[in-house]
């Protein structure tokens, strides 16, 4: 389902700009990359205690591909408003580290930990700039806010002592939607009139504050986080291609 409704807003966003170029210059561009985390979000430090410890800020979150469709129409010839759709999922890492973690917590002879992924939808929108440099080349910047959906993962942990499974607890998934800030720069190099390819670095930021549900968890040591309060920020750095509408 979230699939289908990023696909929606891409066919909305393409069709509008290609409406607006009747008056103006516009383009519509599709990238893909890499996604890197920062802060706590991308920790994975296990704070080991028997008696327990609430809503560890290490988010445990490893670097995700990324994709993304934008597009802007300008009104002059350097500044454009525009808009961004992106989406990432990003895995957990150290899965070891919280297997570990746990073990040591609960005093127990093993753990198996699963996770799922973090997602992050972004739908984004606000100032573009083009700064042409030499013949073909210019220098793009972009300065968006908007809203972010991200989920957070699905962990599940089994805990087995004396060659008896003790059971399995689950840290459920859980879904927020919160504001957002992008803002990046780049260049970019025309291929042919209406055609160019880019290359550009984009920092994002956002903070959802995540209430997560833990279902069969009967010892109270080790890690539990029923709350996640932390920014989900990082880098992203993409190659993509544009079509211009209206270029001369």
């Amino acid at each position: 389902m979230r699939r289908i409704k990023v696909l929606l807003v891409m066919l909305l966003s393409c069709a509008s700009f290609a409406g607006l170029a009747q008056n103006g210059t516009a383009f519509v561009g599709i990238n893909g990359g890499i996604s890197l985390p920062m802060g706590n979000w991308s920790k994975s430090n296990y704070i080991v205690n028997t008696q327990g410890y609430s809503n560890d800020p290490s988010g445990f979150a490893n670097k995700a591909g990324i994709g993304s469709l934008d597009g802007a129409y300008f009104f002059s010839r350097y500044i454009g408003v525009g808009a961004l759709v992106s989406y990432a999922s990003y895995n957990i890492k150290n899965l070891d580290v919280l297997s570990g973690g746990y073990r040591e917590s609960f005093d127990v002879d093993q753990v198996t930990t699963t996770a799922s992924s973090y997602i992050m939808l972004n739908v984004l929108a606000g100032l573009y700039f083009n700064f042409p440099v030499i013949t073909k080349w210019s220098v793009t910047a972009r300065a968006l806010a908007g809203v972010t959906d991200a989920s957070t993962p699905q962990i599940t942990v089994d805990v087995e002592d004396g060659g008896v499974d003790d059971g399995t607890f689950e840290q459920k998934q859980s879904n927020k939607t919160a504001f957002a800030l992008n803002g990046g720069i780049g260049i970019r190099y025309k291929v042919l009139k209406c055609f160019a390819i880019n290359l550009r670095g984009d920092y994002f930021y956002s903070k959802p504050d995540f209430r997560i549900e833990n279902t069969e968890r009967h010892n109270s040591a080790g890690r539990l986080v029923n709350e996640y309060n932390q920014p989900l920020s990082g880098i992203n750095v993409s190659f993509g291609v544009a079509y211009c509408f209206g270029c001369k």
